[in-house]
């Protein structure tokens, strides 16, 4: 029997989001949703790592056959004194799977994990990175992700002694400006951020023209609006977008390039819109959802009615 406990944890995330989502999708919409884009190191029936950069690999999950050892994107950057894994991923053996590739690729376990924020899909497999008898990687994270993470809130990871272990030593990030990583050879940037939750993180190298956005940014998936507050959001991925000739790895979705950026922007500043309309004439979040209609200039966006009220929902709670 499943608890409400459970039931809200499943129904709420970005897990549950994303199989609904995708149920309102043609099968050739979810075939291209995460089709490789980058030259293809490694396949599994769970995710393909891909090449997108010097000593640079994104993940990017594949969900919807059934296996969700990964579920969400995240990636490597290795420099000559130190490799970082991005992300937790939904389960330890994602990121057991993505520490391994790390080895393979690049010589050495991980040395620093960060993770971009604390929901189950990005964090519930953290603990996946320690190794007996060895130095688990250097968590970090943002003091907020950490409370959430271990709080065993609705879409947080499931709080148990291993999880607990795995923040234990976590290295805290300032939420209030940039912190840094010196790899030796390269320097990689930690941006705090807010929109998708209340502490984002986005992880830059400026010199290599990568970014990996965590759940700030979605590509070719409607966005899961759970946690959202959709100004910062909105805020947070336009300073993102100004590293207009970056490649970006989305939380969710195949690599996005400046035209998919746009057009998720696009995206939110419709809904905005259309939210601040209906806003003004009296009607209710789920009645404005159920009016919105999705431009067809934006493509397909694989949106749920669930997603879309949960959307009208968080620009309903907004300031202002």
């Amino acid at each position: 029997m499943t608890s409400r406990r459970d039931f809200l944890r499943v129904s709420g995330g970005c897990v549950a989001h994303v199989l609904l989502s995708s149920a309102c999708a043609s099968s050739g919409t979810r075939h291209r949703w995460t089709a490789p884009q980058q030259p293809v190191v490694v396949t599994t029936p769970f995710a393909h790592l891909d090449a997108i950069g010097p000593d640079t690999w994104a993940v990017i999950s594949t969900p919807l056959g059934g296996d969700r050892t990964t579920f969400g994107n995240g990636g490597i950057i290795a420099g000559r004194a130190g490799v970082i894994a991005v992300e937790g991923f939904y389960r330890p053996a994602g990121a057991t799977w993505l520490a391994e590739r790390a080895r393979e690729l690049t010589g050495r376990w991980p040395t620093h994990v960060v993770l971009t924020h604390y929901h189950l899909d990005h964090a519930g497999g953290v603990q996946g990175y320690a190794r007996d008898g060895s130095a688990a990687p250097q968590l970090r994270s943002t003091a907020v992700t950490r409370t959430q993470a271990l709080g065993g809130g609705p879409v947080a990871p499931v709080k148990d002694a291993s999880l607990e272990r795995a923040f234990a030593d976590v290295v805290v990030v300032d939420a209030t400006r940039t912190s840094r990583i010196d790899l030796g050879n390269r320097v990689v940037e930690l941006i705090p951020l807010r929109g998708h939750t209340a502490s984002d993180l986005a992880i830059v190298d400026e010199n290599a023209g990568i970014t990996f956005a965590g759940d700030l940014l979605w590509n070719g998936m409607f966005p899961n609006f759970v946690d959202a507050t959709p100004p910062q959001l909105i805020a947070s991925m336009t300073q993102l977008a100004a590293r207009s000739r970056h490649a970006f790895v989305p939380g969710h979705g195949g690599m996005a390039d400046r035209a998919s950026v746009a057009r998720y922007l696009d995206l939110l500043g419709d809904l905005g819109a259309h939210a601040g309309r209906e806003r003004a004439a009296g009607r209710t979040a789920v009645e404005a959802a159920a009016s919105y209609r999705l431009p067809a200039s934006l493509g397909e966006w694989m949106a749920s009615k669930t997603g879309l009220e949960r959307a009208m929902t968080a620009w309903w709670r907004a300031p202002g």
